[in-house]
């Protein structure tokens, strides 16, 4: 009979000690994780603007040093290109670092979040007792009586509701 095969899929599921977080959702939205992004978003902001200007004066070096092509000699010209290829290089070096050192901060902080997600995982699951707990990007079908999700999301934004990411090196 069709209804008693749901009906015992349904206890066996109620049986199962197994649970299914959906970390794509924590990750969107946890208090700590979106205090992550907002504040390194902050720091990018920052020196988007300071890049700007470096390349507003390589910009204007490239145009000075194309109207004096004319005035210098082929070996000061040489030599004036030389010195703006480095400042070109410079900047480069500075934006890589930058990137790095934003990347850096996020994953420090993500560690963080991290560690606090996999408590409250454990603390979760010692209480309902549940002997596996699976990703939901690694399932395929699950019964939604198995989603805690939304419980670990609340559960976490009482533990860690943000987290501080400390300001980046100038």
């Amino acid at each position: 009979m069709p209804g008693e095969s749901r009906a015992q899929d349904q206890e066996a599921v109620a049986a199962l000690p197994i649970a299914i977080v959906d970390m794509k959702a924590v990750r969107q939205k946890s208090s700590a994780m979106e205090s992550i992004r907002g504040q390194i978003s902050k720091y990018r902001s920052g020196f988007q603007s300071q890049i700007q200007q470096e390349e507003e004066q390589l910009r204007a070096a490239n145009q000075e040093l194309a109207r004096q092509r004319s005035i210098l000699s082929a070996d000061a010209f040489a030599e004036e290109r030389e010195k703006f290829k480095t400042r070109l290089a410079e900047v480069q070096r500075l934006v890589q670092k930058r990137r790095q050192e934003l990347d850096q901060l996020r994953d420090a902080a993500m560690v963080n979040v991290q560690t606090k997600l996999n408590e409250v995982i454990a603390n979760l699951a010692s209480e309902r007792g549940f002997v596996l707990v699976l990703r939901r990007e690694q399932t395929v079908l699950a019964a939604l009586s198995l989603e805690i999700t939304t419980e670990v999301i609340e559960r976490l934004n009482k533990e860690i509701p943000s987290v501080v990411v400390p300001p980046p090196s100038n």
